[in-house]
């Protein structure tokens, strides 16, 4: 794993520590052994989902850590209710599932990221560290997840080239099937027009294809075959056509592009897209896609 380029930390916190939230002791511990040795502190831990939407407003850690799967209680209600309590506490889920779904939950309860128990320790607490600076956190885990409605997994076939795209590449090769400029790819995703130029070629080169018009192509037929009835939630939608916004939605919330911390008012505007994208994959009707603010 490249380290992190160096991030800019945001000074609405000052030190109050990490809560934790797993209904598992040895999780908990384990948790708390790692920050320990990092010099980060504890603010509070507990099991129960009741307790900690009481305690943690009260505490007002600078993170919550919250198991996405709880005895009295999913992450994601934990997370609102700590957002509608105080929304200056930054919470992200963690879990075991390797799924979309999870994913999706975190990111439309407002949480500032997804980690996975199979991490190692190193990476979870890389994440840790993006969130408590202000940055979105998600774990790589979910790439495979996220892209997955784009390939049909048997051998050899050309189409596996696109496993080898980033999740910044793979945004811009979504544009290119949507017959997208670099310019336009450039406003999607917040990026300069030279950076998403030398992207499109790096594109061009993994996917080994020598024109844009190739690589739209490449991609548009893989999506054009990628449904599959037995998937739930948008997967099955019986318009595919719009389900490469989906998964554009999803890597723009998951990634790691900038130094900036994101404004609240960009996680909420990428979180209103995805919620869009969705709508539009389960029921065919557009949604007019939230407007970036130029602030």
């Amino acid at each position: 794993m490249m380290a992190d380029p160096e991030l800019r930390p945001c000074t609405a916190f000052v030190g109050r520590g990490v809560y934790l939230l797993d209904d598992h002791e040895v999780v908990r511990r384990g948790l708390r052994q790692l920050l320990e040795f990092d010099g980060l502190g504890i603010a509070g831990e507990s099991g129960s989902a009741r307790e900690a939407v009481r305690r943690i407003p009260a505490l007002r850690p600078e993170l919550v850590i919250i198991d996405d799967d709880l005895p009295d209680g999913s992450g994601a209600e934990v997370c609102r209710a700590v957002a509608v309590a105080d929304p200056r506490i930054r919470c992200v889920l963690m879990t075991e599932e390797g799924g979309e779904a999870v994913l999706i939950d975190a990111i439309l309860a407002g949480a500032w990221g997804c980690l996975s128990k199979d991490d190692e320790g190193s990476e979870q607490l890389r994440l840790i560290r993006r969130a408590l600076a202000g940055h979105t956190a998600y774990s790589g885990r979910f790439y495979p997840a996220i892209v997955a409605p784009f390939f049909l997994l048997q051998p050899q076939r050309p189409d596996e080239n696109l496993l080898t795209l980033t999740k910044q590449e793979m945004t811009a090769a979504i544009g290119l099937g949507k017959g997208l400029s670099n310019r336009q790819i450039s406003k999607e995703m917040f990026l300069a027009e030279k950076t998403v130029k030398n992207m499109v070629s790096t594109i061009l080169t993994k996917l080994g294809t020598a024109t844009r018009t190739q690589a739209a192509l490449l991609v548009t037929a893989t999506l054009d075959h990628s449904e599959n009835p037995s998937d739930g939630g948008y997967r099955s939608s019986q318009f595919p056509d719009l389900i490469p916004e989906v998964t554009a939605a999803l890597l723009n919330c998951t990634s790691e592009a900038g130094t900036v911390p994101p404004t609240d008012q960009k996680r909420a505007t990428d979180a209103a897209r995805l919620a869009a994208a969705l709508t539009a994959a389960r029921t065919g009707l557009r949604v007019r896609r939230p407007q970036q603010s130029s602030t």
